[in-house]
Order: structure tokens, then sequence, then C-alpha cells
């Protein structure tokens, strides 16, 4: 699908899209404990969704609300299952090592890059405990009982090889520590399923030296409630917006929330933005235009916005430690680069960042989205620098890649006075 966006200002209040990074480990837990929980999730992106499908097909209760999900225990666990985590690696991480401490024969399936994206740091922890797989690449098979223990996982290509053990390992007799080498990128994630797991009673003790443990004999107790927080990578965009031209205000978001995005607000104010919070919201608004160089090494979800707010400011801007982006839903250092260069703007790309120079507008034309709900958003942000250049206007491919992670994306633009239309 095909979406035009034209230059406008933005203003308006919204609440923030929930957190699929918190939605997933949210759903997971309840899943695994016994009780009824109630999560008030509000709107589901597709990656939830693919989450919920493949622990229903394990065995897990899940019925949709009008608020989200109820999980009830009780059902018998599917030994045999086939997985289809989508385009998910959230997914895929996370219920690899879950499906593996149930135990029995587990056939997994992907789609998009998903089968290309870095797997083998976490067959190989499980193979060493019990594990045994018939591929190294989706689709595989997984077969046997995941026992607990030692286990050396890096921490440089995803910390949700750290979170999908995690998960699993109160389901295992043993328990189990997890030592991290090689230094955590996206600690704050691990540190989401952390807090997850504690809200669903399980302790995980964390040391100075990256090693996580969870004491056998854990189980996960249901809280009966969980409202999964605002999710502050899918809020950046609309705060982006606002920085560059504009005043919104964006309700439901945590100033001690474990995401790592929360950082844009350090990175706004750096740029010369006006930042303010109000009764629990957030409040940004258009002020001076500053370079900036931010290290995206722990929040790599916010490398392509943030490039398009570095096109307003004049002069060199600075994204560096990107290298893990290549290993996304598209290339994110080529693809952003590629919407950049689109736009008339010259970047200089490198393996592991780019250098934006801005000059305060951005041409109208067309964007290839890549499949990447990220880059789709972004290019649509973009559209508010054009009205000065170009045709104002923007046409950006792929655009039904945003119900990845915020199928209400064009809505919310439009509630705050932006204009779109279906080519």
């Amino acid at each position: 699908m095909k979406i035009c966006v034209s230059a406008h200002r933005l203003a308006g209040e919204l609440s923030a899209v929930s957190s699929k990074s918190d939605g997933h480990r949210a759903v997971v837990c309840a899943a695994l404990c016994d009780g009824v929980t109630e999560i008030a999730i509000g709107e589901f992106s597709d990656d939830i969704r693919a989450t919920v499908d493949c622990l229903s097909a394990m065995g897990a209760d899940i019925a949709e609300t009008e608020r989200g999900f109820i999980v009830r225990s009780g059902a018998k666990p599917q030994l045999d299952a086939m997985l289809n985590c989508r385009e998910s690696g959230s997914t895929l991480r996370f219920l690899l090592p879950v499906a593996a401490a149930l135990g029995g024969r587990k056939s997994f399936c992907g789609a998009g890059r998903l089968p290309s994206r870095p797997m083998l740091p976490l067959m190989d922890a499980l193979e060493s405990h019990n594990i045994a797989f018939d591929g190294k690449m989706l689709p595989f098979v997984s077969i046997g009982k995941l026992a607990g223990g030692e286990f050396t996982v890096p921490g440089n290509i995803s910390s949700q090889f750290i979170s999908g053990i995690l998960l699993a390992l109160p389901l295992t007799e043993e328990g189990g520590r997890i030592t991290v080498t090689d230094g955590l990128q996206s600690s704050g994630y691990v540190d989401m399923t952390v807090r997850t797991m504690k809200h669903f009673g399980v302790e995980c003790e964390k040391s100075e030296r990256s090693v996580y443990t969870v004491k056998k004999g854990s189980k996960y107790v249901s809280p009966g409630n969980y409202r999964v927080e605002g999710d502050w990578s899918g809020a950046a965009f609309f705060l982006v917006a606002a920085a560059i031209s504009g005043d919104i205000t964006v309700k439901g978001l945590s100033p001690e929330s474990a995401q790592a995005d929360r950082v844009i607000i350090d990175v706004l104010r750096r740029f010369g933005a006006d930042v303010t919070w109000q009764n629990g919201a957030v409040r940004v608004r258009s002020a001076a235009a500053r370079p900036f160089s931010v290290d995206v090494s722990d929040c790599p979800d916010l490398f392509p916005i943030l490039a398009v707010l570095a096109c307003k400011a004049k002069g060199e801007s600075r994204l560096f430690n990107a290298s893990r982006l290549r290993l996304k839903e598209s290339d994110r250092v080529a693809t952003t680069a590629n919407m950049l260069r689109a736009f008339g703007v010259t970047v200089i790309e490198r393996e592991d960042s780019l250098t934006v120079y801005g000059n305060g507008t951005v041409e109208g034309g067309a964007v290839n989205g890549a499949g990447d709900h990220r880059i789709v958003m972004s290019a649509a942000v973009a559209s508010l620098m054009c009205g000065e250049k170009g045709n104002g206007s923007v046409m950006i491919t792929d655009a039904e890649a945003i119900s990845k992670s915020y199928p209400s994306f064009f809505r919310d633009l439009t509630a705050c006075g932006g204009r779109y239309f279906a080519v």
C-alpha cells in the first residue's frame, strides 16, 4: 500500500500506544502461571498477535477482550506444536527457550527477514542444556526438555537471547544462572524482563558483572491484573514531529520506565525542543534546532526517527554504534540512509554509523518503506519539513508495515492535524 503524506504542522494530544516490548513479556508470563490474569493492552500489534497465537498453539488459554486479553491456567500443554513467529524477533527469541522448557517437539517458522536474523548463540546455549535442533535456520524443529543450570550467552548481538532464557528458567527444575559475555547492549530490555517477571512472582537477581540468577523453585504467580505500559519508541515519532514543527502532548508514558527509548526526551532537549511534563503527560514544542550525536547501542529502535530529526538541525549530526540495525526488519542503517537521500539530504553511511548533514528542510518525493514499520513512520514525520522545498508531500511504499508495532499511527497523525491519503 502507498501513502501520500502532506506537509502540515501538527498539534494536539494523544495517548501512547501500548508497548509491544512490555506486552510480549506480560503475555508470556501470564501464560506460564496459575490463576487468571487480565492484561490491559489497548491496541494489538501484529507482533503481539504472533506471540499470542504461538502461546495458544502450545496450549495456553488466551481470550481476546475489548481491553486486552484474559489468560487462564489449566489448559493442557501441547508437546507437539507448530509455532509461526511471522516477522517477530521477540516472539521467536522469547518462545524458543520457553517451548524448550515445556518440553516436546516444536516446529518454528517465520516470514520476512526473520529467518536470516541471528539465532545461533541462543540455539547453542539451548543445545548445551538438552535441546536438539534439526537445522540452524528457520524453519527448524526443537526437540527435548530444557535443563536449568549455568548458561553463558553473548550480550552484543541481541538482549532478547538473555530475556528468552530468563523467561524459561522458572519452568526448569533447577533454575539457573546466565553469565553475559562481550558486553550487554540494550540492557534496558533485560531490565524490563526482570521487572515484568517480578510482577508475576519471580525474583531475578542481577550482579554488577551482568550475571542473572533465577533460583530453583521459582514459579510464576498471577498478579490478577496487569496493565501494559505506554510505548516510548512509538511515542518518539510524535515527540520528534512536535520538535520539528508542532506542539504535541503524549499521555500514558512513564519517566521511570525500563524502556531505553525514554532517552528520546534527553535527545530532544539537547536538540533544543521545549520539553515539559504536565499531569503525567509529556509535552514537546518546537523551539531551537541544534545538531546532536547519539550512541544508539541501547536504543536502536530510535535510529530512523533520530535521523529524521537530524535533518531539521543545520549542521552535522551523528548516530553511532548502530551495526546491529543491519539485522532488523530491514538493514536499517542502509534503508534510513536511502530514505534521507530520497529527501535530498546529504549523509555518510558507515558500517556502524550514519552522519547526517541537515539544512532545516527536506525535499518531497518517493520513499521506499522497505517493508519496515519504523522507516514508514519516520518518512511520514519527515514530510513535516518538505513544505519549503519540493512538492510539499511524501509518497511512501509498504505503508501497511506499521501494523507490526503501531497500527493506529496514521489515525493518530490525522488526530494531530496531519494529512494523508492512500494511493
